[in-house]
């Protein structure tokens, strides 16, 4: 019910909006069927009783008469009730004074008034009240004449008259109305296209830092840690180990750059390219063993079809998360948990580590590949929540079988 009223004031507003447009645009046709009734007028009057001072007075009253309907608009902001009696009263000495044009007159200019006032009076009781008005006038111009003869025929003239330019400017009232409103929905549209594209090109923007991200930089940072590893194995002269970590960076060197190739054609054509999710996921924990001797323990369980784009976002989250598990977490073991079913992942991710304080977490709250997993995991319609139990590690938990949202522990 409420928004029903709320309707109505707004289309009562844009109404009281349009009327001076629409007045406005109604000049040229109000003004031509004046200038016609006055034509008319004059050529019956001058056929039948012409007269110098009765066409002076008549052409007077019809100039005034026109010159209010050009500034109707501005006259009946205020008081439209003046506007309405001075033109009626004008109507009704035209009348008397063209006394050979009278039915013409009448029948011809109180119904166009009355049509006026439907862009004024809104309410249909002010409506009626202005047509008995004029009606009232119009009967009082056949007591001053006295011709009752045609009172009836007459009158049944003017109540179809008034019906009909009536129904005319309710009809142009409500074409302007439609096409003022079809002007600002399309107005409304253009700023929302306007907002879709913006939208767009920021979330082109999101997923091509994401892609970067997650290929350039986690396939450097695991070429790094391998270096690191290297480097200490040599120190301490087991030159075996490090040359097998060579072999295995090379590896990882050469998948990183076909990963920043996939990254570089998915932003072309937004596909991905079709691979086997477990044999990735698997290959991906390899090489982390490889690099930090973080001993893994994969329990992996997948059941029916996988969407493309949950192939795409899971592994980059999982190799993220290992990712961050080497870089901060100081831990022995990891625990990696997937399970896929009906389109619906779960995925934990364990480790031994030290585990994030309250510090780490606001400190990390802007951490790059945390923001990442963050988009990633809304993009796939999921919740991302991180459980610190110190000094026994962290728990990631993913979940995209409901849109919960990031729990408050989540960074």
């Amino acid at each position: 019910m409420e928004t029903g009223n709320e309707f109505k004031r707004w289309s009562q507003k844009n109404r009281d909006n349009d009327l001076p447009d629409a007045m406005f645009n109604a000049r040229v046709p109000s003004m031509t069927w004046v200038f016609f009734v006055y034509f008319i007028s004059m050529i019956v009057q001058v056929l039948h009783e012409p007269s110098i001072i009765s066409l002076t007075f008549f052409s007077g009253l019809m100039l005034l008469h026109a010159s209010l309907i050009w500034h109707f608009s501005s006259l009946t902001e205020k008081y439209p009730w003046v506007y309405f009696m001075i033109q009626g009263l004008i109507i009704l000495g035209c009348s008397l004074i063209m006394d050979q044009a009278t039915f013409m007159l009448l029948l011809g200019m109180y119904p166009v008034l009355t049509g006026q006032s439907v862009g004024v009076y809104f309410k249909r009781i002010k409506m009626l009240m202005l047509s008995v008005f004029y009606y009232v006038l119009f009967l009082s111009t056949f007591f001053i004449m006295g011709q009752f003869e045609l009172l009836i025929l007459m009158s049944i003239l003017y109540v179809m008259m008034t019906v009909i330019f009536v129904s005319f400017a309710d009809l142009f009232l409500k074409q302007a109305h439609a096409r003022k409103r079809t002007q600002t929905f399309l107005e409304d549209l253009e700023r929302a296209h306007r907002k879709v594209e913006e939208l767009t090109l920021a979330n082109e923007r999101q997923r091509m830092a994401r892609d970067l991200h997650d290929t350039l930089a986690q396939g450097l940072a695991g070429i790094i840690m391998q270096l690191d590893a290297v480097d200490a194995h040599l120190t301490k002269g087991n030159s075996k180990r490090a040359q097998e970590i060579v072999q295995h960076s090379m590896i990882h060197a050469k998948k990183t750059l076909s990963g920043a190739r996939l990254a570089i054609d998915n932003l072309r054509s937004k596909t991905f390219a079709t691979v086997d999710f477990s044999d990735a996921i698997r290959d991906e924990i390899e090489r982390f063993q490889n690099a930090t001797d973080i001993q893994v323990f994969l329990d992996m369980s997948m059941d029916g079809s996988i969407p493309k784009l949950m192939m795409e976002h899971g592994l980059y989250i999982i190799g993220e998360c290992l990712t961050n598990v080497a870089r901060h977490a100081e831990a022995s073991h990891v625990w990696v948990y997937i399970r896929i079913e009906a389109e619906i992942m779960n995925l934990e991710i364990k480790d031994d580590g030290k585990g994030m304080t309250s510090n780490q977490k606001g400190s990390m709250s802007g951490h790059y590949g945390l923001i990442g997993i963050k988009e990633r995991v809304r993009i796939l319609g999921g919740s991302f929540i991180i459980t610190n139990n110190i000094p026994r590690g962290t728990l990631i938990k993913i979940d995209t079988s409901d849109e919960k949202g990031e729990s408050p522990d989540g960074i």
